[in-house]
C-alpha cells in the first residue's frame, strides 16, 4: 500500500518534465523585451521598476515557469523587471501601472474580449506568443516564417494609446483590424 501511495504521489513528475516551454513560448520570452523597450511610454515611467504580469486562466504552474524565465532577463532599458504571475480574474480587478506589460501564458479564448477591453482602458501593452492572437486584437506578438518578426495590431495599439518607436514599427509585421 505504501508503494502505491508513493507511486501516486510521484505520478505528477513526468508531466512537470514534459511541461518544458514550447518553442513559441521561448521565442516569446526572447522577443517581448524588445517590444516592451520600443514602448514610448517607458520614458514617462518615473520608477526604477517595470511591472510585467504573466496572465493565466488555469495553468498556474506554466505561468510561474514563465515568470521565472522573464525575471532572468533582469532589466529592460534601465528598468528592473518586477514580474508577477496572476490569474486573469485577479488581473481584471487590479489597477496596473500604465507602462506595464502583460504576457499571456496560455490561450485565452472565451475571456479574450474582457482582457482586450481591460488593456485598452488601462493602457497596458499586451503580448501573446500564440498564433492568431494579434489578428484577434492582441496588441503585440510575433510571426515565424523563415525568420522571427515582431507583429503588432495597429488598431489595438491606437485604442490602448500605446505608441511604439518608429524603428520598431518599420521591422514589425502590421495587422490592422477592421
Amino acid at each position: 500500500m505504501a508503494a502505491v501511495t508513493l507511486l501516486l504521489s510521484l505520478s505528477w513528475l513526468p508531466s512537470v518534465a514534459q511541461d518544458a516551454l514550447s518553442p513559441r513560448m521561448q521565442i516569446g520570452i526572447s522577443i517581448m523585451p524588445a517590444i516592451v523597450a520600443a514602448n514610448k511610454r517607458l520614458a514617462d515611467n518615473d520608477t526604477q521598476t517595470l511591472p510585467i504580469y504573466v496572465v493565466y486562466q488555469h495553468n498556474r504552474h506554466l505561468a510561474e515557469q514563465l515568470r521565472l524565465d522573464l525575471e532572468r532577463i533582469g532589466k529592460i532599458r534601465t528598468y528592473a523587471l518586477q514580474v508577477e504571475s496572476i490569474s486573469l480574474s485577479d488581473l481584471l480587478v487590479s489597477d496596473p501601472v500604465p507602462s506595464s506589460a502583460i504576457f499571456i501564458a496560455e490561450p485565452i479564448n472565451d475571456d479574450l474580449d474582457d482582457l482586450l477591453d481591460f488593456v485598452k482602458q488601462q493602457r497596458v501593452l499586451l503580448f501573446s506568443p500564440f498564433e492568431g492572437d494579434v489578428e484577434r486584437g492582441v496588441a503585440t506578438g510575433f510571426r515565424v516564417t523563415d525568420k522571427v518578426l515582431p507583429m503588432v495590431n495597429t488598431t489595438s495599439l491606437k485604442l490602448s494609446n500605446i505608441q511604439l518607436k518608429a524603428f520598431f514599427l518599420r521591422i514589425a509585421v502590421k495587422h490592422e483590424q477592421e
